[in-house]
């Protein structure tokens, strides 16, 4: 079962909340609410539908080499319901729930006209206005971009202000963060002083809005980096990031809420006990360098690192949801 937690840090780093914009033949546009999550995993969107409902779809790819897309999809009074659950423990889509909540509240106490076939009739022009300009705000705030940012900058306040989470962050609502947007790894690579390839594990959390990462960054730790842009028209990134010997603490707290890099997780915990099991010699004056490790030791490690990039690979064609949930 989905925890309201998990689903909402999954949301914060998968998912999308908008109003659509649907013309209809008789020039009227209809502004439904929508709230969709996005993965190339249908597995965990499948876990998330049995509790919480939608419908599921998806997209092949253009390029063989890659993933499908799923998605799960809530509109109108579904969406609503959802929102109205997970709002609370939002934090980076917070305002966006509550310009969704407060629209739904809306059109809800002025329920809409139809004709003596059934038809909708068309708005008001000051409804269709309002409703644009909620859809646009919206889309301002969904916007990525560096050109973006400074554009929400100059959004007005939200009537009510920012609602979301305002207090620590729970391992579930990690859980879920992390399943959307985290990396869980194990790190690689030769020094210039070390007969013997060394390796890491090493789990992180990115993401353009450093106040999510502050949030998990109090309650948890970690290292704080920034991730400048590459180009000019992209946002400036953040990235929290724990190695060494913070892991097993993060592990501990967060490993039994995850869902999609659970197997992940189980990786880096095999490699964690191989590392406290091995003892590394020193060699040199006065012990300033490690000791080549035994080879079987290094084979080991390798094969932990090799099966990890295997389940981070993007590349790979991803299985057709029901075909491969549905054998």
């Amino acid at each position: 079962m989905i925890s309201r937690q998990y689903l909402a840090g999954f949301i914060d780093g998968e998912g999308y909340l908008a109003l659509g914009r649907i013309p209809r033949r008789n020039w009227s546009v209809e502004y439904p609410v929508r709230l969709v999550v996005y993965n190339t995993n249908g597995g965990i969107l499948e876990e998330i539908r049995q509790t919480w409902g939608g419908t599921m779809s998806f997209s092949r790819s253009p390029n063989p080499r890659w993933k499908p897309q799923y998605a799960l999809i809530w509109t109108n009074a579904a969406a609503a319901r959802i929102l109205t659950e997970v709002a609370p423990f939002l934090r980076l889509k917070s305002e966006q729930a509550a310009v969704l909540l407060d629209y739904h509240s809306r059109i809800r106490r002025g329920p809409r006209v139809r004709d003596r076939r059934g038809r909708l009739l068309s708005l008001p022009g000051k409804e269709v206005r309002f409703r644009e300009a909620l859809y646009q705000r919206l889309k301002c705030l969904n916007a990525t971009g560096a050109k973006s940012e400074v554009a929400r900058n100059h959004l007005p306040a939200s009537r009510g202000g920012r609602r979301g989470a305002d207090g620590p962050v729970s391992s579930e609502y990690l859980a879920g963060f992390v399943d959307g947007e985290g990396s869980l790894m194990i790190a690689k690579w030769k020094g210039r002083e070390s007969w013997n390839p060394q390796y890491r594990a090493r789990i992180s959390v990115s993401n353009t809005d450093r106040r999510v990462l502050d949030d998990i960054h109090a309650a948890f730790g970690g290292i704080m980096a920034d991730q400048p842009p590459a180009r000019t028209e992209w946002r400036h990134a953040y990235q929290l990031i724990w190695t060494g010997g913070m892991i097993a603490g993060l592990l501990s707290s967060v490993a039994p809420h995850l869902r999609l890099k659970q197997p992940q997780a189980a990786v880096m915990r095999e490699f964690i006990r191989h590392q406290e099991r091995t003892r590394q010699g020193r060699r040199g004056l006065n012990g300033r360098f490690f000791a080549p490790l035994p080879a079987e030791v290094i084979a080991h490690r390798e094969a932990l690192y090799q099966r990890m990039r295997g389940l981070n690979a993007r590349g790979s064609p991803g299985l057709i949801w029901g075909a491969n949930l549905n054998p």
